[in-house]
């Protein structure tokens, strides 16, 4: 029986990317990072930046959830890399919820109509770092937005509950469960929940 894995781990977003420089420490995984910068108001010339590792992407629209989903369902349709990966991040971040949407397909203003277009089924896995402080309370709709989305895709979701200082062992954990188990119902660490569970057996 073939092992749940992934080609890569994605860090998405300007608080996954606090983590990177450990994490490819410990990572066997190829890891990559997506972040949005904005552009500096004092320059006519220069646009938003979308930053796949060292690639900067120039993006002119606006700094929306319908624009952003746009312009990353252009990214990911055309980069192999960005297949079969545990993508971490805050989902309180537009640039995650935007990404997701990307990558299912979806309209994030018809998510609840059945008659879009169904992207490839893809073995991406999403890991949610949990929101901090006040935006935790103030972004209940957007979550639970994406998670109804990764529900109607059959996503593996998982929550991290954990204090920063956490994440980087909580990850490594769940690095080495996962590399090591044929089924989701068997997985357990603690600090992490599991959101929505596929029951299909994965492989690379």
């Amino acid at each position: 029986m073939e092992k749940f894995t992934f080609d890569s781990i994605l860090l998405l977003g300007n608080r996954a990317n606090l983590y990177l420089a450990e994490i490819k420490t410990f990572s066997e995984l190829p890891v990559q990072s997506l972040t949005f910068k904005k552009k500096n108001p004092f320059s006519q010339n220069e646009p938003h930046q979308l930053l796949l590792d060292e690639v900067s992407i120039d993006y002119n629209g606006n700094y929306t959830l319908n624009e952003l989903s746009f312009a990353l369902s252009v990214i990911v349709n055309h980069n192999k890399k960005l297949k079969n990966t545990l993508v971490v991040g805050d989902p309180s971040e537009l640039l995650y919820q935007a990404y997701v949407f990307a990558q299912t397909n979806q309209n994030p203003n018809f998510i609840r109509e059945e008659a879009q277009f169904f992207s490839e089924q893809l073995n991406d896995t999403y890991a949610f770092l949990y929101p901090v402080g006040m935006v935790a309370q103030d972004v209940r709709k957007e979550i639970s937005q994406l998670v109804y989305v990764l529900k109607k895709f059959n996503k593996s979701t998982f929550l991290i509950r954990a204090h920063n200082s956490d994440v980087i062992a909580i990850l490594q954990k769940m690095l080495n469960q996962l590399g090591a188990m044929n089924e989701l119902s068997k997985f357990s660490v603690k600090g992490v929940e599991q959101l929505i569970s596929r029951q299909e057996h994965y492989s690379t």
